[in-house]
């Protein structure tokens, strides 16, 4: 008798979320700085089931040193206007020196869109509500905080 062999595919289709891209604004406040730009990457997606969020930024401007507790928060906002932020901490570059590094992170459903107030998140979506805004919406720009 042979062995059988079940191979998994995950295939783009089970992959749902707002996607993957980039968002540059200008002349945005970073504490008491201003950078002249900065430029965010993304993906935010899903795997078996669960958010998966990556994300990293650059930014030229003015000499200033950005604390460590740098947080980018993603707006992610749907057609019927439901919006959620998603929190997104990467390694924080020094303005002019590229990307800050960042791993892909998983927070529970109950974490994924919240609001924020500074670098904390407050009141964040039930899971129904998350997970239906992760499969409808999309980036529609991002707030820096520290």
């Amino acid at each position: 008798m042979l062995p059988t062999v079940v191979l998994l595919s995950l295939s783009p289709a089970f992959a749902v979320g707002p996607g993957s891209g980039t968002v540059t604004e200008r002349n945005v406040r970073i504490g008491p700085c201003t950078a002249s730009s900065v430029t965010v990457k993304y993906e935010l997606d899903s795997l078996m089931g669960e958010p998966t969020v990556a994300g990293s930024f650059k930014w030229e401007g003015a000499a200033c040193d950005l604390p460590s507790s740098t947080t980018i928060w993603l707006e992610v906002k749907n057609s019927a206007g439901t919006k959620g932020y998603v929190r997104i901490s990467p390694a924080t570059p020094d303005a002019g020196d590229g990307y800050g590094y960042n791993t892909t992170g998983s927070p529970s459903w109950s974490q994924a869109l919240c609001g924020y107030k500074g670098t904390s998140r407050t009141e964040c979506h039930a899971k129904d509500k998350a997970i239906a805004l992760w499969k409808s919406g999309s980036v529609r720009g991002f707030h820096v905080a520290w």
